[in-house]
């Protein structure tokens, strides 16, 4: 998940295909921005502080803030002072209780960003399994998630599945049209024709496969939505944060259940 918001937050580079003639490409310097990642779980809580990397930097590095004063409080009292391990990174044995509100306080030489999450029950996983489905002429494997909605309520749900421990596919989800029923959630995973090449997509008997699914708030919802849809819109996805200056990422209070197998294509349901 760093990865994947960290590569979101950095300047985007304009790709330019079927086209020979060299072109000189205006980049505007921008001001580095801050970016925070924050979590808080029924386990602990995390926060990892950077800056965004400008197009024309090339050193790769992280970026990472080490400075900071991160405090979460609870209806105005001071919970816990996260403590700085490593590169960035900043923890706390905090736990989240469900159904309360929490608020994150990062001060960084001298300005000010605060969010808010009210913390969910835990989700409910009915199954997961790998699946094949015929589309036109071809076969399709997919990722099939059903999640028990929780009744009576509002309820969005973050889902990410992890291949190998890094990141494979993720997708957020309301129960808008289906409410209080189990709910299905569809991963395309590979063509069945890509399935032996060395492809980023495509997956082998052996790979280790975990699926987390979190039960989030609507805050952290309308976060990750508008990070979908970022490479449609060409934009940022919408402020989490409010401060004196801005401040790309979010913090998020929730629940979350995993679940680990084994891939193995014979294992494979037919649809």
């Amino acid at each position: 998940m760093k990865k994947l918001l960290l590569s979101i937050y950095c300047l985007m580079l304009v790709v330019l295909t079927a086209c020979e003639k060299e072109i000189d490409m205006d980049y505007r310097q921008v001001s580095p921005k801050y970016v925070a990642e924050a979590m808080m779980t029924q386990d602990n809580t995390t926060v990892f502080l950077s800056t965004t990397q400008d197009v024309t930097d090339n050193s790769r590095k992280e970026h990472a803030i080490t400075n900071a004063t991160i405090s979460i409080f609870q209806n105005s009292r001071k919970m816990a002072e996260l403590k700085h391990t490593s590169n960035g990174k900043y923890t706390s044995p905090l736990r989240g209780v469900p159904e309360q509100t929490y608020t994150i306080d990062i001060e960084i030489d001298g300005h000010h960003f605060t969010s808010s999450s009210t913390m969910q029950s835990a989700p409910v996983m009915n199954s997961f399994r790998f699946v094949w489905k015929k589309m036109l002429s071809e076969r399709i494997l997919f990722a099939d998630l059903r999640i028990q909605d929780q009744a009576n309520k509002a309820n969005y749900y973050f889902m990410h599945i992890y291949r190998n421990g890094i990141g494979y596919r993720w997708a957020v989800m309301t129960d808008e049209k289906n409410p209080n029923d189990e709910l299905q959630q569809l991963f395309t995973c590979v063509n069945e024709k890509d399935m032996d090449k060395d492809d980023d997509d495509a997956l082998h008997d052996g790979d280790n496969i975990k699926v987390e699914v979190r039960a989030i708030d609507r805050r952290s919802y309308d976060y990750l939505y508008s990070m979908q849809m970022t490479d449609r819109a060409g934009t940022n996805p919408i402020a989490n944060y409010e401060g004196d200056c801005i401040c790309l990422g979010y913090f998020s209070a929730y629940s979350f259940i995993t679940h680990s197998l084994v891939f193995r294509r014979n294992n494979v349901e037919e649809e």
